[in-house]
């Protein structure tokens, strides 16, 4: 019991603090770190391409019981979330890999990454599958992703065959001719 209510020496949840910069939070260390936790994050949006009106990002000062300071950041989806949502996790590792660049020692101040959704869930993304369906290995008919013939199209062997002996002979014709001279020396002018 003393471990659920505090009382061991277990590391347990943090103390938040304001998510806006307080005065005490100016002569921390703090400072430089939430900067640039909003510096990596504006990067790497620019590098994925994520367009800057998509996604917020709100950084939590803390510490632990032990009085060890830190941080947690949540990123806020404000839109683009059907587009985001199958990159979450790489986009969440490409933000580690960038900050750790940064700072190699970044996952002893950064105590965890959340994400946050806002507004209504668009249609399609709000319904959660019945009781039994997370056993089931079938999955809905809307779900499941549809099944693509990955085989080469037959009875098409001899056209691409010409095609790539057509290609070859250009390419065999191209490396035949000799280069032309880069240094020649310019024509005399007829009398």
């Amino acid at each position: 019991m003393k471990k659920f209510f505090g009382a061991g020496n277990t590391e347990a949840a943090t103390q938040f603090h304001e998510s806006e910069s307080t005065a005490e939070d100016t002569d921390s260390s703090n400072t430089g770190r939430r900067e640039m936790v909003h510096v990596v994050l504006r990067d790497i949006m620019r590098k994925h391409g994520i367009p800057s009106d998509w996604l917020e990002c709100r950084v939590l000062s803390g510490q632990t019981r032990q009085q060890r300071p830190g941080m947690h950041v949540q990123f806020i989806v404000l839109n683009g979330e059907e587009q985001l949502l199958g990159y979450i996790h790489a986009f969440q590792d490409s933000f580690w890999r960038e900050l750790e660049r940064y700072d190699s020692r970044a996952r002893d101040w950064l105590f965890s990454v959340a994400w946050q959704f806002e507004g209504p869930a668009k249609d399609g993304m709000g319904k959660m599958p019945v009781f039994r369906g997370w056993d089931e290995e079938a999955q809905s008919p809307d779900t499941q992703p549809s099944e693509l013939d990955t085989r080469p199209p037959e009875g098409h062997e001899d056209e691409l065959k010409s095609d790539l002996e057509q290609l070859f002979a250009i390419r065999d014709a191209a490396l035949s001719e000799p280069p032309p001279a880069a240094h020649a020396p310019p024509a005399k002018p007829r009398p």
